[in-house]
């Protein structure tokens, strides 16, 4: 019998995304539209992708103004 010694790579679990940050926002919006003008967004999808829109928008609209 021979012992023979290798390295074993195993997978890890896998990497969570992570939230976008500052200026990232406008464009995961942006590839959203781009996907539901696309046909990309299931119909049974787009009630919940319109509601949580409501809720950016209300929350927006929260938002004291600065300039």
């Amino acid at each position: 019998m021979e012992v023979v010694e290798r390295v074993v790579v195993t997978p890890g679990s896998p990497a969570q995304p992570r939230a976008p940050r500052h200026d990232e926002w406008a464009g995961v919006l942006r590839d959203l539209t781009g996907q539901i003008d696309r046909g990309l967004v299931y119909d049974r999808e787009l009630l919940t992708v319109a509601r949580a829109v409501d809720e950016v928008i209300a929350a927006l609209r929260r938002r004291p103004y600065r300039r």
